[in-house]
């Protein structure tokens, strides 16, 4: 359900554009055709029509900053109307005012005028076309939200009412008079709604099985204490309703931090391919087994995948390459573990080699993970994947770390790296998923290229 309103509000930035762009081609055939007022000089169409579609981004940021583009609609066409018409307005008048100062030959007032009215119609137009052709597909069963509803009595019956009233084809409404989690998984919902009081140990098992579970929670604010400062507040059947978000990472943020990977791992790739070439090489020559090290580790929402890295191990005494004799040795090695918690850690590890040893010390033994980056399996910036027997050990708290996608880099490693203890460990990364954003990612990148130049807590 996701990704099927994610799909639809991505549609509507191309179309956008293409509307506006639409708009001011209309606006300048009424110019021409319909002269009650002489034209002096009009701009020739195709210089018209190149800077229209060079400043047409101006309508999607403002577009964009009047939230016209959240993932979870509006409540009313009105709303909608609003802020298209001052998001609009907004616009046109950076627009013209960008005219002014760049001092260019421009059209007539009328076409602004002509524009200004008409583009209101186009946007709400193309809005309507789409949402015609979602809710044909609703219709037809795809992309249907499944909501639970956890309550009784009289709040049960006004918030089911209002869901179908409202949107009978987009939503299917399953109500619950108590939680049974095993049964909550049974409906599959994409959205869970608490309409009535429940104890603090049942709250804190529902809020975790929704993260874990990908699935909305929204609650009638009678209950006892938030569980996170990420809240959207809104209005259903006349209550107050509270939607909790345990990540700033989901809808746009989410595709920022994507897009922000992508393109940083891409010009990053241009300086580290050939430093991996020769890390290679290195590898290679100084002792037998294979170059790169792939390993199950625990992704995104608990699911594995296979993470690379340049083998600093001999390859006999490695685990997952070296058979049982490397297994016995790392048993015999954790008696001398110094990470606490679930972390194996050794500074003096037998099994690395020399040039183990420097790529470790370097970080550079990492590079192959910009390939899972660019997969889309980890981000430069997050939580580091851990192995599935470290997960097996978690906490409820330390499951945390599965809610966003691992990081080549984290908070840990700005602070302290190796050296933190377990639990420090999982209250950066906490700290760092619930408080995301795109500057906080750039802060950690660059202060990850210091804290590998002086190699603190690292070996």
């Amino acid at each position: 359900m996701r990704r099927f309103n994610q799909f639809f509000t991505l549609l509507l930035v191309p179309l956008d554009y293409a509307m506006v762009v639409l708009t001011f081609v209309g606006a300048y055939w009424l110019r021409l055709n319909w002269q009650f007022v002489p034209i002096i000089y009009i701009l020739p169409f195709d210089d018209y029509l190149r800077l229209v579609i060079e400043l047409a981004p101006i309508w999607l940021v403002a577009f964009f900053g009047f939230g016209l583009y959240r993932f979870r609609g509006f409540r009313n066409p009105w709303e909608l109307i609003g802020k298209i018409i001052i998001a609009t307005s907004v616009a046109l008048a950076v627009f013209v005012i960008g005219l002014f100062l760049a001092k260019t030959s421009f059209f007539s007032r009328l076409i602004i005028g002509y524009f200004w009215i008409f583009s209101v119609v186009f946007v709400l137009l193309g809005r309507a076309i789409v949402n015609y052709f979602r809710q044909w597909l609703q219709y037809a069963g795809t992309g249907v939200e499944r909501v639970v509803l956890i309550a009784d009595g009289k709040i049960a019956e006004d918030i089911a009412r209002q869901i179908h009233a409202s949107r009978p084809s987009q939503k299917l409404v399953i109500t619950l008079t108590g939680v049974d989690l095993t049964v909550l998984a049974d409906y599959h919902p994409d959205r869970v709604i608490i309409g009535h009081e429940l104890a603090g140990d049942q709250m804190l098992r529902l809020i975790r099985w929704c993260e874990d579970n990908d699935v909305a929670l929204q609650y009638v604010p009678s209950l006892t204490g938030l569980y996170t400062s990420h809240i959207t507040v809104d209005t259903l059947a006349g209550y107050p309703i509270i939607e909790l978000s345990p990540t700033p990472l989901s809808g746009w943020g989410r595709i920022i931090k994507r897009l922000f990977d992508i393109v940083v791992t891409l010009i990053g790739m241009m300086v580290a391919l050939p430093v991996m070439l020769i890390v290679a090489i290195a590898v290679k020559l100084n002792s037998r087994g294979p170059i790169i090290y792939a390993q199950t580790r625990v992704g995104e929402l608990g699911k594995p995948f296979t993470f690379y890295k340049f083998r600093s191990m001999y390859s006999e005494l490695s685990p997952g390459l070296g058979g049982e004799k490397a297994d016995q040795m790392l048993e015999q090695l954790r008696q001398r573990n110094e990470a606490d918690g679930p972390l194996f850690k050794l500074a003096d590890d037998p099994r690395v080699t020399r040039v183990g040893k420097f790529i470790r010390k370097t970080s550079l033994d990492e590079l192959p993970q910009l390939f899972n980056v660019l997969l889309g399996q980890m981000s430069l910036v997050g939580p580091r994947p851990a192995l599935p027997n470290e997960v097996a050990q978690y906490s409820d708290v330390a499951k945390r770390r599965l809610l966003v996608k691992p990081g080549l880099t984290g908070p840990w490693q700005v602070s302290g790296r190796s050296d933190i203890s377990f639990d420090e460990y999982v209250g950066l990364d906490t700290y760092y998923i619930e408080h995301w954003s795109l500057f906080l990612d750039i802060k950690i990148l660059l202060s990850t290229v210091g804290a590998v130049l002086t190699r603190k807590g690292s070996y």
